[in-house]
């Protein structure tokens, strides 16, 4: 594939048709009818315009104004209602609520007070919500009986009625000092606390297959703990990795994890699917599993860890995007990593639009993104100007000098996806989290590898477990540990490194928002020209990324 295919996926039109349709819905409210009226007219002017191939631009322009109209339509019904600000205003009070357990955050097991996000069943109208609407729940579980043998076990899929203090959480413009988790919360449409509850009813339990993933779940850690002391601080690590429960690390790996930058290891997303993806496609392809049938054996097995490890936002977000590019192979279609990102962000997004307000789906999508048209023609333009023995034919070459360029290789492909992630995330770093990591392209470039292998075994232990060979499940667990032992201390020596982490305190979103704006233009306009990717253009993009980015670093100085 060459680099200017990169960005030529027609559906790029329809995902930006959307995205300004969901964000106008955001702030205007518009006549339905008039909306659709429009809709309809740019589609009809779409359609006789694309006989023409002269007119594309103008074909693009009514197919964008048609998309946005009709995205802006669907955007006002399914996006939630923001509450009045006057009742964010009020004190908290006393509700009787009937929820259904949407996702667990933090277990119970630990503190007794498990938390997460639930679906409003049933609430009184002096309540100040309605069935339907999100809230952030901890719930207090009763006290446990000499003669029962355990707590209740919240899950997803629980449905509860009980009597606890509903409090509103306040805008951020409001507060003095916004908390993170709040902002988070209020990105994602939730806008009231519940806790300090009473008694718990049980409605309904939570289904079958439901109950199968928390079981399973609850295997999983026992299995990757296989070998360890109690307590052991690799182990913990170890789960957190590959089963997202962040609840295992300390406060201390916390903070040192997210100050550099590599909190994302921990999070079920893209590389977790896209590692454990490639490890069962090449046991299937091991066992002589023909590639076309292969994606219909490994797609539910990945959608199976998928739902046990929680069925979190950024765990489906990458299921979509390999099970759009994994069913290809199937499909006997041409592979476009590209067109598989986009067609994963528009389900997404048509399922949940309001997870376009979500941090996790911003910061996934632009660092893919952002890999894919700039990370990938880096390298490739980096292993074109750094290529040894380029006056040796290839098949002359011995082991030694082979060993040399496949490690050049790999070194320049991780630098090129570590600082082209890196472009893509600063921006919201600089001004979401405070802070800026330039440390993070060489730690980045260091850990990929040594969280792949982590992931890889993990995937093995498990598979060894479950085949009843724990003892060869044991000894995988113990070279994760070693390799996580390896990786947490490369973490400590890169947070002690100065100018590995600037602070950015007060640095504006809207220039955040703006540099990636300007960025991602900037890259679909060289993937219209193969010589712009090959020249000197190719580094116009870190450019604006750096300027945009230290300009307003000196401003808040």
């Amino acid at each position: 594939m060459t680099p200017t295919t990169q960005a030529r996926a027609p559906i790029l039109s329809l995902l930006l048709g959307l995205l300004l349709g969901l964000i106008l819905a955001r702030h205007y409210t518009a006549p339905l009818p008039l909306l659709l009226c429009v809709a309809f007219s740019g589609s009809v002017a779409a359609l006789r315009l694309a006989r023409n191939e002269k007119l594309q631009w103008q074909w693009m322009l009514c197919f964008l104004i048609s998309t946005t109209h009709c995205c802006w339509a669907y955007g006002q019904l399914r996006l939630p209602a923001s509450p009045q600000a006057y009742n964010l205003t009020l004190p908290a009070r006393e509700a009787q609520l009937a929820i259904e357990i949407q996702r667990v955050m933090q277990p119970g097991e630990r503190y007794g007070k498990p938390s997460g996000l639930a679906r409003v069943l049933d609430a009184p109208t002096t309540s100040r919500i309605h069935t339907g609407d999100q809230i952030y729940f901890k719930l207090t579980l009763p006290p446990v009986a000499a003669e029962q043998t355990s707590v209740l076990n919240v899950q997803r899929g629980l449905q509860l009625k009980t009597t606890g203090v509903l409090t509103p959480i306040l805008p951020s413009a409001v507060t003095s000092d916004a908390d993170d988790f709040e902002a988070y919360l209020q990105s994602i449409g939730v806008h009231y606390r519940f806790d300090r509850t009473g008694p718990l009813q049980i409605l309904r339990s939570p289904v079958a297959f439901d109950r199968f993933c928390a079981a399973m779940n609850q295997r999983f850690q026992a299995t990757l703990r296989l070998g360890a002391p109690a307590n052991s601080e690799l182990a913990n690590v170890y789960v957190a990795m590959l089963l997202g429960r962040k609840i295992e690390l300390s406060k201390a790996q916390i903070e040192r994890y997210r100050m550099t930058g590599t909190m994302h290891f921990f999070a079920i997303s893209g590389l977790h699917i896209g590692v454990i993806a490639t490890v069962i496609a090449q046991f299937l392809l091991l066992i002589r599993v023909p590639r076309a049938v292969a994606p219909w054996i490994g797609l539910p097995l990945l959608y199976l860890y998928v739902e046990i490890t929680g069925g979190t936002p950024s765990a489906i977000r990458a299921f979509l995007m390999a099970a759009f590019f994994w069913s290809s192979f199937a499909c006997q279609r041409q592979r476009s990593p590209f067109s598989a990102l986009m067609c994963s962000a528009i389900l997404v997004l048509i399922i949940d639009p309001n997870q376009l307000w979500s941090l996790g789906f911003q910061l996934s999508y632009t660092v893919v993104l952002s890999i894919l048209l700039f990370g990938l023609p880096l390298h490739q333009v980096l292993t074109r100007r750094c290529q040894p023995y380029q006056w040796l034919p290839e098949h002359d070459w011995n082991a030694r000098q082979r060993a040399f360029a496949w490690s050049l290789d790999k070194v320049l492909l991780m630098f090129a996806i570590s600082f082209s992630a890196w472009l893509a995330s600063t921006p919201l770093s600089a001004g979401l989290f405070e802070f800026v990591a330039p440390g993070a392209i060489l730690l980045n470039m260091l850990l990929v590898y040594l969280v792949a292998i982590v992931i890889s075994g993990g995937v093995i232990s498990l598979a060894c477990a479950s085949s009843l060979f724990s003892g060869l499940a044991g000894f995988v667990n113990h070279s994760a540990w070693t390799v996580i032992y390896l990786m947490d201390h490369m973490v400590i020596f890169c947070a002690q490194l100065p100018g590995a982490i600037l602070p950015s305190e007060g640095f504006s979103t809207a220039l955040s928002y703006s540099a990636l704006c300007v960025y991602f233009a900037t890259l679909l306009w060289l993937h219209r020209s193969a010589a712009r990717l090959q020249g000197h253009a190719m580094w116009l993009p870190p450019l604006v990324i750096i300027s945009i980015v230290t300009a307003g670093l000196a401003v808040i100085d």
